[in-house]
């Protein structure tokens, strides 16, 4: 077996490729690495990938197209150890029968982990009083108060991966779970977690809390727009771990500068957020740098459960458990 790792060695390669997992790809098999700090580019891989079987991907990376294809044509697998597969896949690639694999429901567990980490954060007003209490040596006074996420209604936009693992999450709160996607929801998971589905205005208008998951293509660009950001009731918590153009992002920031509900927002239009955004003003928004998930640490792990995998596939014909179908891969994020 041989693989090819795009991942240049840079910052972000030890995250994924630690002394661990150098050794363990190396014993699976001939390794040829990508040893710049920079990323090659997709003529460079085809010069230098050769008789490789698998071409192992990270953000990026290169789309494994013909201009890679034509000179690989013993791939069988494409290792793509981040979330979304959109920007790697390519016609011939499906064409050809190459199977993909992507560490992304490692990334839909994680980032699930995060909504609820944000939930608790902003209903507890965590930030606001571990500041006030550290900077200005201010007690809790009586008008302080917290809120909860017991008995909540929670309002999930869009049924995919993140948010399976989110209601599972969020059935020891108990919960009230309100859900809006263009599918049917799964028979089992409606029975076991009390799902309803709804329409995304009465989502809005009736949940206390909403967490969106949708992946971003054309027919989802700004899909929630000011009418729906009308309808969020007051004091209520609106949170984006998904993509910022998934929001009409002026509308969202008109009405948050309002101060009618409070947002956590770890997705924008435009990353990194441009330092006039009125956002940075607004005491009832918490702010975070895209880092929703995955955690720095599941990075090691994803990386060595993809190798065994992908050792498994290629020399005795085993299965794939992390495999995105070009189905499944038609319906995620395109970025």
């Amino acid at each position: 077996m041989k693989l090819f790792v795009s991942l240049p060695k840079n910052a972000v390669f030890p995250t994924f490729f630690t002394p661990e997992n150098i050794r363990l790809a190396e014993s699976l098999g001939q390794v040829v690495w990508n040893e710049r700090s920079t990323q090659m580019s997709a003529e460079e891989i085809a010069q230098i990938i050769g008789d490789s079987d698998a071409y192992v991907t990270g953000w990026g990376s290169p789309r494994l197209d013909e201009t890679i294809l034509d000179r690989a044509p013993q791939i069988k697998l494409l290792v793509h150890l981040c979330g979304t597969v959109v920007p790697f896949v390519s016609d011939a690639l499906w064409e050809r029968g190459i199977r993909v694999i992507s560490g992304n429901d490692f990334f839909a567990l994680s980032v699930a982990e995060g909504t609820i980490g944000y939930m608790l954060t902003a209903l507890r007003d965590i930030p606001k009083y571990s500041r006030r209490l550290k900077d200005d040596k201010i007690w809790k006074e009586p008008e302080d108060f917290t809120r909860g996420l017991l008995g909540k209604t929670v309002g999930i936009v869009s049924y995919g991966a993140i948010a399976r693992h989110l209601v599972r999450m969020l059935a020891p709160f108990g919960v009230k779970l309100k859900v809006y996607d263009i599918k049917p929801l799964p028979a089992e998971d409606a029975a076991k977690y009390g799902l309803e589905q709804v329409s995304l205005p009465e989502l809005f208008s009736k949940s206390d809390i909403i967490s969106l998951h949708t992946p971003l293509y054309d027919k989802t660009h700004h899909l929630i727009g000011e009418d729906l950001l009308r309808r969020i009731p007051e004091h209520a918590l609106f949170i984006n771990t998904s993509r910022g153009a998934i929001v009409d992002q002026p509308a969202l920031e008109k009405c948050l500068t309002e101060g009618r509900f409070r947002a956590v927002l770890d997705v924008y239009e435009k990353e990194p957020l441009p330092l006039e955004n009125p956002l940075f003003d607004c005491d009832n928004v918490i702010l975070m740098p895209h880092m929703a998930g995955p955690t720095v640490d599941l990075r090691k792990e994803i990386t060595r459960c993809l190798l065994l995998e992908s050792v498994a596939f290629l020399k005795e014909g085993g299965p794939l458990p992390h495999e995105i179908s070009r189905d499944i891969a038609s319906t995620m994020s395109r970025k």
